[in-house]
């Protein structure tokens, strides 16, 4: 099978149940942001958010270096698997002093640290299921990730509604949360160990190319975390946790449709790597120029939709107290277009060995990002957020 239509086979199963998935994940969400309130879900957002950065000490580039080595080769990429295992013993608690230490310096309220501390155990558990899930999608074997995620959010979905609806307020969500990231680690531990994706002893993999391969990956996911959650940082500072709350819908509603792109890419990644391992020029070509294609046709038109439909969209579905939502979720989804652009172009880049390339725009994007936050937020809060999202 050539690889664009793997990629189609594996973006087929992936789209399908991603979307069932987000589904979910966007009907639960209303349904609990409308019972719970801004405040709680304010809480929430800005629990999750705090262990959302962190969570990207715990992985430090690994999973992008496993997904292509063992597209290229799996020897290779099970001997890498048991380095990056190794090295996650390590990062996982690391990443938690890390989480604790600043909701202990930040002088949060008893309520949000302890919430912000349950989420550890989600941010831990989901750094392995990324690593298993890594080395299936290395395999082009998308089903059982996409299976896996599924029942995780059907998981979540009803305990966390249950949660709202019983009163049991932001720890009851944190836990919801805990259920489904439990679910996918031993979901994901088992499907790779029964593929044979196992860790191999040795191999060539010394800490000093570990470090160079992952470097760029992990560099820009340090960037992609800072400049998607720096804007809830300081929203919680100078404004109130209910602020956090309305920015919390807007963010949700928008960054919801990147299951689009990341569902097609999760697919198109693994078909670049094999095509540039092979060095398979034509093929890579072809296959940047049809997902770029794409990739404009779904977001030009969805932008819009959910830019003009702000209004309704807060009011019918969240209520009368999410109406500080409706500023922001008309400017957010501007951001659409150069997300679902951007992809296929970092795919590329991550393929063929030159994510350096795409470490600096994200690095630029970042500073830009974080400039922005500083000088908008502070004097037009949510608003503010949502323009420095678009501007960077």
């Amino acid at each position: 099978m050539s690889s664009g239509a793997q990629v189609a086979k594996n973006a087929a199963w992936l789209i399908a149940a991603t979307t069932a998935q987000k589904v979910v994940s966007f009907l639960s969400f209303s349904i609990v942001a409308r019972v719970v309130g801004p405040e709680t879900m304010g809480i929430f957002f800005f629990a999750i958010s705090i262990t959302s950065i962190f969570v990207t000490f715990t992985d430090l580039g690994l999973t992008p270096v496993l997904i292509r080595e063992m597209a290229s080769d799996e020897k290779s990429g099970r001997a890498f698997l048991g380095k990056a295992l190794h090295l996650k013993f390590v990062l996982i608690p690391t990443a938690v002093l890390g989480v604790l230490l600043y909701g202990w310096f930040a002088g949060l309220s008893s309520m949000t640290y302890l919430a912000v501390a349950l989420a550890c155990f989600v941010m831990s558990t989901d750094a392995l299921s990324l690593l298993w899930y890594g080395a299936i999608r290395g395999r082009r074997l998308l089903r059982f990730e996409a299976m896996g995620m599924f029942v995780g959010q059907i998981l979540t979905a009803i305990i966390s509604i249950s949660a709202a609806l019983l009163g049991w307020g932001v720890i009851g969500l944190v836990c919801a949360l805990m259920v489904g990231s439990f679910w996918n680690v031993g979901w994901s531990f088992v499907q790779s160990k029964k593929l044979g994706l196992t860790p191999l002893l040795g191999g060539n993999w010394t800490m000093a190319r570990i470090t160079k391969s992952a470097l760029p990956f992990a560099l820009a996911g340090i960037f992609v975390k800072i400049y998607s959650y720096f804007d809830t940082l300081l929203l919680k500072q100078y404004h109130s946790i209910e602020t956090v709350g309305h920015y919390a819908v807007a963010y949700k509603v928008t960054y919801a449709l990147q299951f689009l792109p990341l569902a097609f890419i999760a697919a198109l990644y693994p078909g670049m790597s094999a095509a540039a391992s092979a060095k398979n020029t034509h093929e890579l070509k072809a296959l940047l120029k049809g997902s770029l294609r794409l990739m404009m046709f779904v977001s030009v038109p969805l932008t819009a939709l959910l830019s003009g439909l702000a209004e309704p969209i807060v009011q019918i579905v969240y209520g009368a107290r999410y109406s500080g939502s409706i500023i922001p979720l008309s400017i957010l989804p501007l951001v659409l277009i150069p997300i679902f652009l951007d992809f296929p172009i970092g795919s590329l880049l991550n393929a063929t060995h030159r994510a350096s390339f795409k470490t600096t725009a994200m690095g630029i994007a970042m500073v830009v990002n974080v400039t922005a936050n500083i000088l908008l937020v502070p004097p037009y809060g949510a608003m503010g957020a949502a323009w420095a999202g678009v501007i960077s």
